[in-house]
């Protein structure tokens, strides 16, 4: 499928952002071969509509359907909390903002041989996994076989991962957090999906997550890791705005997994415009919401969590908020988790304790000027529980919607 097809596609479904529309709509203006691609499309969708036989509805279809019908969660009582009431009153940019990429290291620093081939071998593999998942691959149109045969061949990523994140314990040394990040942020969903490709229990809801999955893992490794793809690096350090877009795009709807428990995200109150200035500020800012969404998806009472974005409650700055109706006892997991002496939980607790060091390592290169305590105290990231549900968060600057420079975006399945 052609990128012009797919972005028709997606101007009919209402999925572009409001530049992508404006560029489209000049597109359709100049471009006679554009109009007429829209009007089939249009004309081949209300053919179907009115012959085909009824049929029952995609379960993940459904689901992203119903939830943009739906209105957005009430977030007065989070907004109006003293904790954020404190961070209005605390919070300041630093005069540099940062940019991302910070907390890389080389793989050479890696002691583990067995790991750090590991990093390796799957980084090689996840390439060639891309495109048997983007938007012109089989798998795109219903046609899993060459997918499948991949993941059975090459991938065996559930049995890996448990080997390699179960000595994990938090720490703040780079070497232990790039591990970290690349091993429990994305990977372990990612991991699910592709088990489930493998064993060839998916649909086209599953085959775009992997896509989501893979590349963000792909990026996430690269920016932890400087010499594992320096090339690509180079180019992830470029000016390339990345707008809210993206991130509603692969999590509405979406079904997360943190080592086989699963919960359904849901994105409510979403403010559009950009987000990050370059692909490694992107891939920092998509490990930490991968950080909170691992912590509260296997948790939430109802099977389901909400992805919140918000601009200008707190001057300054993007809040991102993971929440859901959380039990009572699995909240006073949470509230261990985001103590301030992490070394101390047991042991199965540590996967989830790795995920808030790495958070707490993000804040404090975010915020360079601040210690971690102090951030906690200032409530630029944290935890708190209003009414039954569990609410966490992280503060990230701002950046102006007239910003200049090159628009990301990215080449979806076919659905």
């Amino acid at each position: 499928m052609d990128s012009t097809r797919q972005q028709a596609i997606d101007y009919l479904t209402g999925s572009l952002s409001s530049e992508e529309r404006v560029v489209f709509e000049s597109k359709l203006e100049n471009n006679e071969s554009t109009r007429n691609l829209l009007a089939d499309l249009s004309d081949d969708w209300s053919s179907l509509a009115l012959l085909s036989r009824p049929s029952s509805t995609d379960p993940d279809l459904r689901s992203r359907t119903l939830m943009l019908t739906q209105d957005p969660p009430d977030l007065e009582p989070f907004l109006g909390s003293d904790r954020v009431e404190r961070l209005r009153q605390n919070y300041s940019r630093s005069a540099k903002r940062y940019l991302g990429g910070d907390g890389t290291v080389g793989t050479s620093e890696v002691k583990d041989l067995s790991l750090k081939d590991g990093i390796f071998r799957t980084y090689e593999h996840l390439l060639k996994l891309l495109p048997l998942v983007s938007g012109d691959s089989s798998a795109a149109f219903g046609n899993f076989s060459d997918l499948q045969r991949f993941v059975c061949d090459n991938l065996a990523l559930g049995n890996e991962l448990g080997k390699w994140t179960d000595p994990l314990r938090p720490a703040e040394d780079p070497v232990a957090q790039s591990l970290q990040r690349s091993l429990l942020a994305s990977l372990p969903s990612l991991a699910h999906f592709t088990d489930l490709a493998g064993s060839g229990k998916i649909g086209l809801s599953e085959v775009r997550r992997i896509f989501y999955l893979c590349r963000d893992q792909l990026k996430i490794m690269r920016a932890s890791f400087q010499d594992l793809d320096p090339q690509q690096l180079a180019e992830d350090e470029l000016i390339r705005v990345h707008g809210t877009h993206l991130l509603r795009q692969k999590w509405s709807g979406a079904r997360h997994s943190f080592f086989n428990q699963a919960g359904l995200a849901s994105c409510g109150n979403f403010f559009e415009g950009p987000i990050s200035e370059r692909c490694v500020e992107f891939a920092e800012y998509d490990s930490n919401l991968y950080c909170l969404a691992n912590l509260i998806a296997n948790r939430s009472s109802a099977g389901g969590f909400q992805i919140e974005l918000i601009k200008d409650s707190v001057p300054g700055c993007v809040l991102a908020i993971a929440h859901a109706e959380v039990d009572s006892k699995l909240d006073e997991e949470l509230n261990a988790v985001a103590s301030p002496n992490l070394s101390s939980l047991p042991g199965v607790l540590s996967k989830d304790a790795c995920l808030w060091s790495l958070l707490q390592g993000s804040m404090r290169r975010g915020f360079p000027n601040h210690s971690v305590g102090e951030l906690a105290d200032a409530s630029f990231f944290g935890k708190q529980r209003l009414k039954g549900e569990t609410y966490l968060w992280f503060a990230w600057p701002e950046i102006e919607n007239a910003h200049s420079g090159a628009v990301a975006s990215t080449e979806k399945p076919g659905q």
